[in-house]
């Protein structure tokens, strides 16, 4: 008879080895797409610009030029929505004539920041026909709205992204730049919605306004992206070449204190939507095994770590004691599914080997660093800073 712990360890492992299976399905579904959704013409916009900030100081800058030089007709207003008091924030966004308003007091999120814009401002939505969510740190081109591919026909839009950054905020943009590529392709010609990424967010109005009193999180984006698809509501990919650059942070210490504010959401969203997220099984069950399934398995880096190792462990319980039917099972899947995501990055990513290793051993070091500092996450909206 299998032994308890390996029943419960396969429980646990069923996650990582599904996600490990869906990625191979959207690569696949993404080639036969082309990686190219076919352009979509962009309507005459009235757009609202929004840059949440929490203690960014004069850093809102570069965000809010960029806004400025894309304006052209198109843009009715620009709200800074400071969380908190941030003197310098507030002179940076006057100097240009934007609108700022201040939620007070401060936290604990982004999402409470926007919800509470909702609750107090309806007003600011009024007459405008998209908006448009920046965080800073972003920049937008100068042809962006005439480039994104928004149409009245469009309810929810994710831009395209290209992170900029050094170490790991390189390692950062290129998880980025494949999560876009290979997997919200597929989900895009799947028929499914893509992931809302925080910033380059393009929602209609009265989608917002339904949206920001639900979220409570502080993955913000990733539970948007759930709520939406559980009311059936399709985000889509933008045109491609409407690009929203995306500095990451470049210290080790600065990017595992998102990822620890990320650890957190995740358990939390789990908390806050777990009725979300049966009822998008229910409504769409592929789509939503397919979100669960992600939601259970990442960090990737370290999960396939710990794939990895048990499945090393459970290879030489079996020499050494001829273990039972099952764990031959278990761990078969679980190298079978560590190799296809080997083989998924060899064919996904023109990098050599010994590159992507290094990129992941860089993953690795940043998740663990999330995880000490998880403590000092759940005080509040944690933003690492962009070097």
């Amino acid at each position: 008879m299998e032994s308890i712990p390996l029943i419960v360890g396969f429980i646990v492992c069923v996650p990582w080895i599904i996600d490990a299976a869906i990625r191979r399905v959207l690569s696949a579904a993404a080639s036969s797409a082309n990686l190219n959704p076919q352009d979509r013409e962009s309507s005459p916009t009235r757009w609202l610009a929004i840059v949440p900030a929490r203690a960014e100081g004069a850093a809102v800058l570069p965000t809010l030029r960029s806004i400025q030089a894309a304006a052209g007709g198109h843009l009715a207003e620009t709200i800074v929505l400071v969380d908190g008091c941030d003197l310098e924030t507030e002179e940076s966004a006057a100097k240009l004539g934007m609108h700022v308003v201040i939620k007070e007091p401060a936290g604990p999120t982004k999402g409470s920041a926007l919800r509470w814009l909702v609750e107090h401002h309806m007003d600011v939505f009024d007459e405008i026909d998209a908006v448009l969510i920046l965080d800073v740190g972003s920049r937008i081109g100068t042809d962006f709205f005439d480039r994104v591919g928004w149409n009245h026909s469009t309810l929810a839009l994710q831009s395209w992204l290209t992170g900029v950054g050094d170490g790991v905020g390189g390692v950062a943009a290129f998880s980025e730049r494949m999560a876009q590529q290979w997997q919200d392709c597929g989900r895009q010609a799947l028929g499914w919605s893509v992931h809302l990424r925080g910033t380059g967010m393009v929602l209609d109005p009265s989608v917002l306004k339904d949206l920001a009193p639900r979220l409570w999180t502080s993955i913000e984006d990733t539970e948007a992206t759930l709520l939406l698809a559980a009311d059936g509501v399709q985000v889509v990919l933008g045109n491609r070449d409407a690009l929203v650059e995306d500095i990451k942070p470049t210290r080790t210490s600065d990017a595992a204190h998102q990822r620890s504010r990320w650890l957190l959401g995740k358990l939390s969203l789990l908390v806050h939507q777990g009725s979300t997220v049966v009822r998008l099984v229910v409504r769409r069950p592929l789509e939503g095994l397919a979100f669960l399934s992600e939601l259970l398995s990442r960090p990737y880096s370290l999960t396939a770590v710990l794939r990895a190792l048990l499945a090393v462990l459970l290879s030489v319980a079996l020499a050494v004691s001829h273990g039972g039917y099952l764990t031959a099972v278990f761990c078969a899947a679980l190298f079978a599914s560590l190799f296809s995501d080997v083989l998924l990055l060899r064919q996904t990513s023109d990098l050599p080997l010994q590159t992507l290793s290094r990129v992941g051993v860089k993953f690795l070091l940043t998740w663990l660093g999330a995880i000490a500092l998880l403590p000092s996450a759940s005080l509040g909206w944690s933003r690492g800073r962009r070097r």
